[in-house]
């Protein structure tokens, strides 16, 4: 199974390439974009929901796409297309896009400059051996972001979103290896992670097995619009 990676940067000077990027999007795309209060969540959405589309153009051949939630909120392709399954996440100045075929991906980036609030995550999704190994880390703050977007990104592979129980998810060392899982999510050595640091962000990659390749894709916005 080869996975494929890609990334694009977002800024403000992108807003020249929205109106572009909207006609690549459906209907209900369009209308959700229309929703956002502030122009760097629409900017965000429009270039995620454009790079998705622009990824799976390269994967299968251009075409209309379109997509469904289940009951999870996991978003699929509707209709199945080569059985395709992919992953999306969007934070401030970065979008991401996991594509596979024949196996479930999961992909989340968050940006560094975020202040994650320890006590509300050590409650929410850190199994207690990962709070006692924060103590050896320097960078406490860096170390959180890392087991969140990791957390996410294998809730994301498994389809449960955060029904997952998360703090059953131990995840150990550096770089991170999937160290338990909960009863029923398969052996831990099973689970293939990957965490990298980006400069500004963090950025995880999860799968249910080892993929034998990463296709890793770096675009800017303007590659979207054409």
């Amino acid at each position: 199974m080869k996975l494929g990676l890609f990334l694009t940067a977002v800024s403000a000077d992108d807003d020249r390439y929205v109106a572009g990027l909207l006609d690549r999007l459906d209907d209900a795309e369009r209308t959700r974009a229309a929703h956002f209060a502030f122009d760097r969540d629409r900017r965000t959405y429009v270039v995620a929901h454009a790079l998705l589309r622009h990824a799976l153009d390269l994967q299968a051949g251009a075409r209309p796409w379109r997509f469904v939630a289940d009951a999870y909120g996991k978003p699929h392709l509707d209709p199945p297309c080569d059985d395709i399954r992919f992953s999306l996440s969007h934070t401030n100045g970065m979008v991401a896009v996991a594509l596979a075929q024949g196996q479930d991906v999961g992909v989340d980036v968050e940006a560094a400059g975020r202040d994650p609030d320890e006590a509300a995550l050590a409650s929410l999704a850190l199994a207690p051996e990962e709070v006692a190994d924060l103590d050896g880390f320097a960078d406490r703050r860096g170390r959180l972001l890392q087991l969140w977007v990791a957390k996410e990104a294998l809730a994301k592979a498994i389809g449960e979103g955060l029904s997952l129980p998360l703090q059953q998810v131990v995840l150990r060392g550096n770089p991170l290896r999937v160290e338990a899982m909960p009863d029923g999510y398969g052996a831990a050595s099973t689970w293939w992670l990957r965490t990298e640091w980006l400069g500004t962000h963090w950025l995880a990659l999860a799968a249910g097995c080892a993929p034998s390749d990463v296709e890793w894709a770096e675009l800017s916005v303007a590659d979207l619009v054409g």
